[in-house]
């Protein structure tokens, strides 16, 4: 008995610690993010046209002290950026126009869900 016992120990603990045929870990995206969003196409331009305009949150001004031109800056204050575009628990922005189109926010929130990816 000892002799079969022995080797399949030995051997599933072999199997158990290799390493090289896991596969990465699979992260869904939320059900209402079906696509992947990309920052380059999709955020930047958003913040470009909405934040980034003079004046704004811009190197020239940083409003609030918070630039909005890069991706670093960007997904340093998502949590912010999103809460003030949501009109919730931040100064709602953009500051004195119109609450950005629900589209648009739901789009940054799916980018934050999906890791602020730099794509």
């Amino acid at each position: 008995m000892k002799r079969i016992i022995i080797p399949i120990i030995i051997g599933t603990i072999s199997l158990a610690s290799c390493k090289k045929d896991v596969t990465p870990e699979f992260i869904p995206v939320a059900e209402n993010c079906p696509d992947t969003i990309s920052y380059s196409m999709q955020i930047q331009p958003l913040l470009d046209i909405n934040c980034s305009t003079s004046g704004c949150h811009d190197a020239a001004s940083g409003a609030s002290g918070y630039v909005l031109e890069t991706h670093s800056q960007v997904s340093s204050a998502s949590s912010i950026v999103f809460n003030a575009m949501s009109h919730s628990g931040a100064s709602p922005m953009p500051l004195g126009g119109d609450k950005l189109a629900d589209s648009l926010i739901k789009q940054f929130e799916c980018w934050i869900e999906q890791g602020t990816q730099n794509n």
